[in-house]
């Protein structure tokens, strides 16, 4: 068997077994309450709750776009925002598809960059920006969740070791880029890791005046907070549509911990895995695991399932270009 065989093969399989966990958790949930309410909840959901779940999940795509659009501005590059809307989903498309820790989705960006002009230099300082960015956000949301848990009296090792682990690891990877795109050496152990050194070859080509420009890099912070805020706010808006007056504050703990979970996962987007936590963590917030698991389907039909179809054309005509 070929070794691109072999990668088609694991990817088929880590989606059949997402699936099936999904599945399980679907099956256990509506078995622990009453099947009937369940599919009550899901056809009674407010139609105007979900065109506003749909209006805050365009606004992470155009936000996402912002981060774009601001780095590579800093290069003199302007393009129209949606050219960027339009990456963005393809990017995220190939990170939900392919387990791959975001680089299939970084290397897509990469590779569209290029065709679109873009020096090596300034497409590769935007994405230690976007990296550098996004994992200062998530660090700084997950504390923000684990003050939340802990102040409701919620908060226990099984939650908090995870975190906690998780935590330092996510705050040494903008580190460990910055370091590595000064043009400072890692040990020579961590260059023989597969895909390592390929990576950090293409970091120190970055251009150093915007990949290290502090003020930059905490304004697509912000931009990286606001999608976060946008996402939790989608669940929470769920919650609304199927009737539930619900504090916004649990609920963000409730999809920050789910998320941590699906980062952890090796399935894609955290398949079932996600589902599994936020079912968990909701109900720890007094939700009923029905309308736990309802709001959270709901929530990843417009965060996972919906994207998918334009995010499958977008990858699928970047990659033929």
């Amino acid at each position: 068997m070929t070794k691109g065989r072999s990668k088609t093969l694991a990817r088929w399989v880590s989606w059949i077994f997402g699936l099936a966990l999904l599945a399980g958790v679907v099956m256990f949930a509506t078995h622990y309450s009453q099947e009937m309410a369940f599919t009550q909840l899901l056809l009674h959901a407010r139609p105007a709750w979900l065109l506003v779940a749909l209006v805050l999940q365009m606004g992470t795509y155009v936000t996402d776009a912002c981060i774009w659009r601001q780095v590579l501005g800093c290069a003199s590059i302007s393009r129209p925002l949606r050219s960027y809307v339009g990456l963005g989903l393809a990017k995220l498309f190939m990170d939900q598809a392919i387990p791959s820790v975001g680089l299939s989705g970084t290397l897509l960006v990469i590779r569209a960059l290029d065709r679109r002009g873009v020096p090596r230099g300034a497409s590769m300082a935007a994405v230690v920006v976007d990296l550098v960015s996004y994992y200062a956000a998530y660090v700084l949301a997950l504390g923000i969740a684990l003050g939340i848990v802990w102040a409701h009296g919620d908060l226990t090792s099984l939650m908090a070791l995870p975190a906690c682990i998780f935590a330092p690891l996510a705050a040494a990877v903008p580190m460990a880029l910055l370091w590595v795109s000064r043009g400072r050496r890692l040990p020579g152990w961590l260059k023989r890791l597969p895909f390592i050194k390929p990576a950090l070859r293409a970091l120190t080509e970055a251009t150093p005046a915007i990949a290290h420009d502090i003020s930059l890099i905490m304004q697509c912070m912000g931009f990286q907070i606001a999608i976060v805020a946008l996402d939790a706010g989608t669940l929470w808006i769920m919650l609304w549509a199927l009737g539930l007056e619900v504090n916004p504050a649990p609920v963000f703990a409730s999809f920050m911990l789910s998320t941590l979970a699906r980062t952890l996962g090796v399935v894609p987007g955290g398949l079932g895995v996600f589902e599994a936590v936020s079912v968990a963590t909701l109900k720890l917030i007094g939700v009923p695991v029905t309308a736990g698991l309802a709001a959270t389907l709901l929530f990843r039909f417009f965060t996972f399932w919906l994207p998918m179809a334009p995010g499958l054309i977008l990858a699928r005509r970047e990659a033929r270009a």
